[in-house]
């Protein structure tokens, strides 16, 4: 999005959300770093985000982060107006919301459903999910 404000060239969007956090692909830096426990896993995400945001704008940070992170973009947040929010969704407040939802057919969640197991393989189905394997998105137990 370009915008035009008080005659001086903006371009960015006004709010970017990084919604991936520390579980992005690491850079060959990044995985050394972790390994050295320099580093709480990869940055590209957030990276990106002051890349895309206009001056003045807002990254939301909803991604996991934790821990240290060397090459936080500092300057070039402060020097741009930058605004950074974060926080993680508040789920227990909209859980019974989402379930009215689900359950009188409104929204469907089979989108991103990727694995519907049984109770009794729950630990493979957090190790896909965990791993990231077999194009795994979001794993359902049944019991």
């Amino acid at each position: 999005m370009w915008r035009i404000l008080e005659g001086d060239y903006q371009g960015g969007a006004d709010v970017v959300i990084d919604a991936v956090g520390m579980d992005a692909k690491m850079t060959d830096m990044e995985f050394l770093a972790s390994g050295l426990k320099l580093q709480s896993g990869a940055f590209g995400a957030f990276i990106m985000a002051t890349q895309a945001v206009r001056k003045g704008g807002t990254i939301q940070v909803t991604g996991v982060y934790a821990g240290k992170y060397n090459g936080f973009p500092f300057g070039d947040i402060m020097n741009r107006n930058v605004n950074i929010r974060s926080g993680q969704a508040p789920v227990i407040h909209y859980m019974p919301y989402m379930f009215e939802l689900v359950s009188k057919g409104k929204i469907d969640p089979g989108d991103v459903i990727s694995h519907v197991l049984p109770l009794s393989e729950a630990k493979r189905g957090y190790e896909i999910f965990d791993t990231k394997t077999d194009d795994c998105i979001k794993v359902i137990l049944k019991p």
